[in-house]
């Protein structure tokens, strides 16, 4: 079914193009929210997000003065991969000025909004401090062990319990055990940084509780179904950043946040005066 807004009719085709375009991002939300994906809801989404885009598509060719020629050759040669090879010259040339005006009418909106004050930034800082904290962290050597069968992994795990004591006892050298890793060829022991949260909480409570220079126990990694023992490289403990850091970060995030209500608003206001038929 058609939907036509103010006489120009989006079409079933244009719809499902962008219900698939729209799935992955749309069931990734859902689940993380704690809810099920819904066909119908995805429907819906898709065709309002279209809707939405239809009415400023019309405010923008209603609005924005038109484009020189020049203008419009040039975004045409910047963008000339973006335009399907069958249209025809004409076809192009009123793309490029249908977006060239609707990035016209965005920036005039963009224009229009204050930039936050200082208070506003310190607040923001204030009130979240935690997204502006790096959090504790491990740089860690390891050897592996990749198991292929649960025959293999008792004796995987006895391997590396048999090299840690080699460790312990002096018997050997962490840099001299570290090529009989499994995947020493590809990472040659350095494994990936160890941030809170990454890992179950055992895991992390055993890695964690561990200084610089010390090894660790066996630890089996179930996502990865392998097993490794760690060294301690670099202990890292949660560290806030200065607010002078990431005074332009909250600038930018608080204006574009703001111009994005601000878009919003301006599709809402053409909701009101539009006819849209479903």
């Amino acid at each position: 079914m058609s939907v036509k807004v103010n006489e120009v009719e989006i079409e079933d085709s244009a719809v499902q193009a962008e219900i698939e375009r729209l799935r992955v991002d749309y069931e990734r939300y859902v689940r993380e929210n704690g809810g099920e994906p819904d066909e119908q809801q995805l429907h819906e989404w898709a065709l309002e997000n279209l809707i939405e885009k239809e009415l400023l598509t019309q405010e923008a060719l209603r609005s924005q003065a038109e484009p020189g020629a020049a203008q419009v050759a040039s975004y045409l040669k910047d963008n000339s991969d973006s335009f399907d090879t069958e249209l025809s010259d004409e076809e192009k040339r009123e793309l490029c000025v249908r977006d060239i005006k609707i990035r016209a009418l965005v920036k005039s909106v963009r224009k229009g909004v204050k930039p936050p004050p200082e208070e506003e930034l310190l607040r923001e800082y204030n009130e979240h401090i935690e997204r502006f904290t790096v959090p504790e962290s491990l740089r860690v050597s390891h050897i592996s062990r990749l198991p292929r069968a649960a025959e293999s992994k008792s004796q995987a795990y006895l391997e590396l319990l048999d090299i840690r004591q080699k460790i312990e006892n002096f018997e050997l050298t962490w840099m001299e055990a570290l090529p009989r890793s499994d995947t020493y060829a590809e990472d040659m022991g350095v494994f990936d940084t160890v941030i809170r949260g990454l890992f179950p909480s055992e895991v992390e409570e055993q890695l964690f509780a561990l200084n610089r220079g010390q090894v660790s126990d066996v630890i089996e990694l179930e996502h990865t179904n392998t097993l490794h023992i760690f060294r301690i490289l670099v202990k890292r403990n949660a560290e806030v950043i200065p607010f002078e850091d990431v005074r332009e970060d909250i600038r930018s995030m608080l204006f574009n946040d703001a111009a994005e209500n601000a878009l919003n608003g301006l599709v809402d206001q053409l909701k009101t005066s539009a006819d849209i038929k479903r």
